[in-house]
């Protein structure tokens, strides 16, 4: 009896482990990600990334609206309350006073629930408490136009600096999964040197020399690209060709801005001419590119650079439409 209980121990023993190993199998196996699809996730964090710093050089922001928080202080708070305020806040006031008590009332009792009279704000309604303690100074909410025409010419370049410092942090993973995948190892080092090319340039804040590196740091892209079929490879070339242009605004030499756009056009030109085969999805992206391509040419010939930025900024939105897709895009999120 006592040996059939150590039998049936030990067998029960085995069948947990054997069901712990099955069970640690399928999980390991479910989280293993193509290597492919892992480089092709990581080439396009750099591809948002450089495009990200490009847009930073002149401040460029797909978004037409920014909301801005302003912390009003509570010295500003006081005397924009003017005597009346104070007068309804003791509860003596009377005629305007009064008026004014009522008005501000349910702020005024909500602030003396929370304990602390000294935070009564209540006569504006862009005004918002950050939380429940009213020791924290109230905000005032803001939507900002923001465009190339209303926009700034400063650089913030802390915000560069960081961005760039934060590339370094996964660019020794990438570099390993591109040596994975068998990508060309002068290319993989080129782009590493020119990441140490684009740091110096930005501690310098030399704006053309940092726009200079970007636009060779954005050439590699294309060369990375090991997932996508030729239809996407195109449109990235093109993009770097726009990018070339772009970068080479503030040297107001038209001539080679003009030929770098030539070049994106008749990329586009030949895709729409030849036999390969394009997604009736992306058919209209593709012509309305071409459009848009031809316009910035427009820009080229006029000269005028912020006609050419305007013209930049939609062509740029229009390329990201056609590459990233939702599962690219949910994949790029999770993973930066």
């Amino acid at each position: 009896m006592k040996n059939y209980k150590i039998v049936i121990y030990i067998v029960s023993i085995i069948v947990v482990l054997c069901l712990g190993f099955a069970i640690f199998k399928n999980v390991s196996q479910a989280n293993e990600e193509d290597p492919k699809e892992k480089v092709d996730s990581e080439v396009r964090y750099l591809e948002t990334t450089l495009v990200g710093l490009l847009n930073d050089m002149n401040n460029i922001d797909s978004r037409n609206y920014n909301l801005s928080i302003n912390e009003i202080p509570q010295e500003s708070q006081k005397t924009a309350q003017g005597s009346g305020s104070s007068s309804s806040s003791s509860g003596e006031g009377s005629g305007s006073g009064g008026e004014s008590s009522s008005g501000s009332g349910t702020e005024s009792q909500q602030e003396n629930a929370g304990g602390d009279n000294s935070s009564q704000g209540g006569s504006s309604g862009d005004v918002a408490t950050t939380g429940s303690d009213s020791s924290q100074a109230n905000k005032s909410f803001k939507l900002n136009a923001s465009g190339v025409l209303i926009g700034t010419e400063d650089i913030n370049w802390d915000v560069v600096k960081n961005k760039v410092e934060n590339m370094y942090i996964s660019t020794p993973t990438i570099t390993i999964d591109l040596y994975s995948q068998n990508i060309n190892q002068d290319d993989i080092l080129g782009f590493n040197k020119e990441c140490d090319t684009l740091t110096v340039a930005a501690k310098a804040e030399n704006k053309v020399e940092t726009l200079a590196s970007l636009s060779r740091l954005y050439d590699y892209i294309p060369k990375f690209l090991i997932n996508d079929d030729e239809l996407n490879k195109k449109i990235i070339e093109a993009k770097a060709e726009v990018i070339k242009a772009y970068s080479k605004l503030d040297s107001g030499n038209w001539e080679e801005i003009s030929a770098e756009v030539k070049s994106a056009v008749d990329i586009f030109s030949n895709l729409l001419t030849s036999a390969t085969t394009i997604d009736a999805g992306k058919q209209y992206s593709i012509n309305k590119s071409y459009i848009m391509l031809n316009e910035l040419q427009n820009a080229v010939n006029i000269q005028d650079s912020t006609v050419f930025l305007i013209k930049y900024k939609n062509l740029l939105e229009e390329f990201e439409n056609m590459w990233y897709n939702k599962n690219y895009l949910s994949k790029l999120n999770s993973r930066w």
